[in-house]
């Protein structure tokens, strides 16, 4: 390469470097801005970092005829022993016990922020001009753990479905304070379903709830964490009546493996393999002892963590998970020739009625399991022409392409320069 082409190279290089610099930089920053929502029924200001709940605060709201704003909002303002200028008159209130701001003022909006208070009694009450009250010690934490621009969520919701650090899941229902949302069992049910935990809680239960409005967050159920080959996954573990039972068709679906759930006689296939199910609202469970008969692997519960950890046979391809199943043929192991197939852009035709596999127009070596073809770890390389290596320590199989470098000189002109 010419003194002038690697001089052109390396501008261009620099260029990209100082373009992409400030926006991965103001990504990473963004990351680690801490996030506040505020429920007005609840009366509760929740802080998050990084999508992670760090602290609960109880806080007073807006009353009916002044209500606190909903939307979303950022802080912009943040100030220590802030002065008061009470509405329509001519003097100012200087910081002190005096003070209704108390001696914090973390602003959202103009005219609207979440301070302290000389008050204190009227944390969890219903009676600001719309700022949002916290108790002393409270709002001085806040304000050293919040930055400018830290967003700023203020919502109005009746019901509130959490899952703690400690795997509680509870429900809450709360007061209607400004007459905007009633809340009924379908409402109620739809709340848990977009929390992931529909069909877990009797409907006495809720009806309960529904009716005796608690204005606090009571327990309902269980959870507890679930590793795959060592990486926490987003699906929980819950316990139902002295079980542990793990909802196996989402689990399926990230995997990217079948299971079928018969209703009728509610059980589970995969593979050939059956085992018994259980169907919770719209949710279908399969119980932690069940979950390696159905998808392989071994199991082993950690106390200390509150987990189930599983090791399972699954394939990455490029680091990237690909498929959960798996199947172990003698020493080898075979993968779904479909899948592979789609992430590797291949064109293929599978004649289910013969049994046989077409790349790019040649017959492949399959062999046929539960009714879909697999290709094997030591003749993959022939069909696809992708490497496979297992690693028995994370139960995976990992394959690169391609397995024999491919030479494109010969589609270059003799006089062009690439890099």
């Amino acid at each position: 390469m010419g003194m002038r082409m690697c001089r052109r190279v390396l501008w261009v290089i620099l260029c990209l470097t100082l373009f992409a610099l400030p926006g991965y930089a103001q990504a990473m920053e963004q990351e680690a801005l801490s996030r506040i929502i505020i429920n007005i029924p609840s009366r509760t200001l929740e802080l998050y970092k990084n999508n992670t709940l760090v602290k609960e605060y109880p806080v007073g709201v807006g009353k009916p005829s002044m209500p606190t704003p909903t939307g979303k909002f950022s802080i912009i303002e943040k100030e220590v022993d802030p002065c008061w200028y009470p509405p329509g008159k001519d003097y100012i209130v200087p910081s002190g016990p005096d003070n209704p701001l108390g001696y914090r003022w973390i602003g959202f909006a103009p005219l609207y922020g979440i301070h302290g208070t000389n008050a204190p009694w009227s944390i969890g009450l219903a009676v600001s001009n719309g700022c949002v009250r916290m108790q002393e010690e409270d709002v001085e934490e806040l304000f050293e753990l919040v930055d400018y621009e830290t967003s700023v969520s203020i919502e109005y919701e009746r019901i509130k479905v959490r899952v703690d650090a400690r795997g509680r899941g509870s429900i809450g229902i709360y007061s209607d304070i400004y007459g905007r949302q009633p809340v009924t069992l379908a409402s109620v049910k739809q709340a848990l379903a977009q929390a992931g935990l529909d069909g877990l809680a009797d409907e006495s239960f809720l009806r309960a709830l529904i009716r005796d409005i608690p204005e606090r967050q009571v327990v309902f159920s269980q959870f507890h964490n679930l590793k795959i080959n060592g990486v926490l996954r987003p699906e929980r573990i819950v316990s139902r009546e002295g079980q542990k039972q793990v909802p196996v068709l989402a689990l399926a679906e990230s995997l990217n493996t079948f299971v079928n759930w018969n209703e009728d006689q509610q059980t589970l296939t995969r593979q050939n393999k059956t085992v018994p199910g259980i169907k919770h609202g719209t949710t279908v469970y399969v119980n932690a002892e069940h979950l390696p008969d159905l998808v392989g692997g071994r199991g082993i519960w950690d106390e200390s963590e509150n987990c189930l950890e599983l090791m399972l046979p699954v394939a990455n391809f490029d680091g990237q998970l690909l498929s959960g199943d798996i199947v172990r043929v003698g020493n080898h192991f075979a993968i779904p020739a479909l899948t592979l197939a789609k992430a590797l852009g291949e064109r293929v035709k599978w004649q289910a009625d013969t049994g046989q596999l077409f790349v790019q127009g040649r017959p492949a070596s399959v062999m046929v399991i539960a009714g879909q073809p697999f290709v094997t770890s030591d003749t993959i390389g022939k069909v696809y022409n992708v490497a496979a290596a297992w690693d028995d320590q994370t139960q995976t199989m990992n394959l690169s392409y391609p397995l024999h470098p491919i030479d494109y000189s010969m589609y270059l002109n003799p006089g062009d320069e690439f890099l």
